[in-house]
């Protein structure tokens, strides 16, 4: 016999190391990043600082309200006034069973804990194998919004939670399920209804029977079994008065002119807050004060229409791109029983913000499935197309996070906020993911088949 070696066989990895590495990095970047967005929530919440609060107290007295049977007290209070709709205040009743301090912490480590699913999820929820940089990508660009969502102690990052629960418990064909889980999305804010209007386009009966199940028993069963029908009527007519309405017309008219000696109300109308189509129309098109914090009446507008006016166009410009988007997806997309690309999803998410009538920093961060889904549509082609595509993902990353104070200053921050940069980086991710060269029209959800993920990997 002639001395043959024997033949081994080599088991090659299933994980390439260098890639389980940087998988690895990733990991550790988001734990620190969800870390700093706690310990700001614990600061500004007055974790501690006694004699700090944000907008959590005004969810902790809310929750009170219900556990002691009355909740229009929690509309009328001087410090912070509830202006969530009632039924918010029975999903966070649990809060009001513990000391503000211990609840402020609570809420803190739920937010943190809803970041790290929502960054672990994003490709299961949207259906789509994502890069590890598109995931890290599109959180980096939400990062802002995050932070300031975190230190107000808002729920926007619980809304776009249960926003991602009911389109992935969509994706396993229960319509009726998932349009329960939007229901209590659009009970803890009313943007979320943009996707009841959404799924008329798409004919989705039964999602939109339980979003009508869901609004009927966590909207008016559950308050009038707790508050009492009367109680239940008088807490949805308290935030109607008194959030509701002056939110529709809310400009902030106590900013003075600094230059008489503040005796006089400065010339033109008062500020009318938030980052929204809205906001840019007004600050546009409307003599009214531009900036906000800064005791300054800057006016940057270049036409001199009435509030009336102003809000005819904004009206407007909303139809337009809320209809003009539907038809676009529609035609990439025919068939009302085809299931929802996400990329459709995520223009949803965007509108919500980009259309709400006061949308602040903080409701941005409903961009961060856009962010997610238009840095993956670059990333993957190539070519002309690669580079385009990535100069106009940088300018919504520069937009959002290079007109930061830590960035560029304070002072010249508001000048720069004052232009909604919010909203321009809004359109620039809607133009990425709604592009057919961009994102195919093969990408759809909803109606789940096998081929789904294998045409996933078609970019």
């Amino acid at each position: 016999m002639t001395g043959v070696p024997p033949i081994v066989a080599t088991k090659k990895p299933l994980i390439d190391p260098k890639r389980a590495r940087i998988v690895v990095a990733y990991t550790a970047v988001v734990a620190v990043s969800v870390a700093v967005l706690m310990q700001r929530g614990c600061y500004k919440g007055g974790v501690f600082d006694t004699e700090r609060v944000n907008d959590f107290r005004a969810y902790q007295i809310a929750a009170q309200g219900v556990i002691d049977g009355d909740l229009t007290s929690a509309y009328k209070d001087g410090t912070k006034p509830l202006q969530y709709p009632p039924s918010f205040a029975f999903f966070v009743a649990p809060f009001g069973l513990v000391p503000y301090r211990v609840g402020v912490m609570l809420w803190v480590v739920l937010n943190g804990v809803l970041t790290i699913l929502i960054f672990r999820s994003m490709d299961d929820a949207l259906g789509l194998p994502l890069s590890s940089e598109a995931k890290l990508g599109g959180f980096f660009l939400s990062l802002r919004m995050l932070e300031s969502d975190f230190s107000n102690g808002n729920a926007n990052t619980l809304v776009l939670a249960l926003v991602l629960l009911s389109f992935a418990v969509l994706r396993k064909r229960r319509g009726l399920a998932s349009g329960v889980a939007l229901s209590v999305a659009c009970l803890s804010k009313a943007t979320p209804a943009l996707f009841a209007f959404w799924s008329l386009v798409r004919g989705r009966w039964r999602y939109l029977a339980g979003v009508a199940l869901g609004l009927f028993l966590f909207g008016a069963v559950l308050p009038a079994v707790v508050l009492g029908p009367v109680g239940a009527s008088d807490a949805w007519t308290s935030w109607i008065n008194l959030t509701l309405r002056p939110v529709m017309a809310s400009k902030d008219s106590s900013i003075v002119d600094p230059g008489d000696g503040g005796m006089n109300q400065a010339p033109g109308d008062g500020y009318m807050p938030g980052q929204g189509v809205r906001a840019l129309v007004h600050r546009m098109l409307r003599d009214s004060d531009a900036t906000a914090h800064d005791e300054v009446y800057r006016s940057i507008h270049v036409l001199s229409l009435s509030e009336r006016h102003a809000d005819l166009l904004y009206v407007a410009i909303s139809v337009l791109l809320f209809v003009g988007l539907a038809i676009t997806l529609r035609y990439r997309s025919p068939g009302a029983r085809q299931g929802w690309m996400p990329a459709e999803f995520a223009i949803a998410c965007v509108l919500m913000a980009l259309l709400g009538p006061l949308s602040r920093k903080a409701h941005f961060v409903l961009l961060w499935p856009a962010a997610v889904l238009a840095f993956d549509a670059w990333w993957r082609v190539e070519g002309r197309r690669r580079a385009v595509g990535c100069a106009v993902w940088a300018l919504a990353f520069v937009l959002i996070v290079g007109t930061s104070p830590g960035v560029v200053g304070r002072m010249f921050s508001t000048v720069l906020v004052a232009y909604c940069p919010f909203a321009w980086a809004s359109l620039c991710l809607l133009g990425l993911i709604a592009c057919p060269g961009f994102y195919p029209r093969t990408h759809t959800t909803g109606a789940i088949t096998p081929e789904c993920g294998a045409t996933a990997n078609s970019h």
